[in-house]
């Protein structure tokens, strides 16, 4: 009597189971593997943007952020979507997308202790701040910051102007003989 009880729970388990609607669409190599999420059109944006696989754009909080600011025009002291400078952008940004409160100017966040820099471009990560003066020397003041978004891109509020006559806020390929005229260092900011 034991025995067919036992029986029966395994048979009701086998039936449950083989019911469920949990079970993958797809095989593979005879492995079993679960369905693959859809790529949301912000990653089909960005995956175009960075030059990237779509599935490996993953930022979606920075890309959303982004586009939400994209086109808004430059204006010195600006802190809003009537126009914004490039500290106030990078500090809107680490604020909404990395909930981390950096200074307000761009030579406050190259100083602050918590901004932990170098110059070593090949160690730039997405999130770091990319910081710029007019003759790409340590010695100068900061005029400019921008925050680097991967695969040698970065995003910024700049006066300076697309090749379709827009400024503001854009992305911007780094390795752009322009911007690394003026590159004095990047920071990533510690807690």
């Amino acid at each position: 009597m034991q025995l067919l009880k036992y029986s029966y729970i395994a048979l009701s388990l086998s039936l449950i189971a083989c019911g469920s609607s949990n079970i993958p669409d797809f095989k593979e190599d005879n492995v079993v593997l679960p369905s693959k999420k859809k790529v949301l059109p912000i990653q089909k944006k960005y995956a175009a943007i960075l030059g990237i696989p779509e599935r490996q754009a993953k930022s979606i909080a920075l890309y959303r952020f982004i586009d939400s600011w994209m086109g808004t025009t430059y204006k010195m002291g600006g802190e809003n979507k009537a126009g914004i400078d490039c500290s106030f952008f990078s500090q809107f940004l680490y604020h909404d997308v990395y909930d981390t409160l950096i200074e307000r100017t761009a030579e406050k966040q190259y100083l602050a202790p918590n901004s932990d820099k170098f110059i070593g471009q090949e160690y730039i990560r997405e999130g770091d701040l990319l910081f710029f003066n007019l003759s790409g020397s340590q010695d100068e003041k900061i005029t400019h910051v921008g925050v680097y978004i991967g695969h040698n891109k970065f995003v910024h509020s700049t006066s300076r102007r697309t090749s379709e006559g827009h400024n503001g806020v854009q992305i911007s390929d780094f390795k752009d003989p322009h911007w690394q005229k003026l590159f004095v260092a990047a920071a990533r900011k510690t807690k």
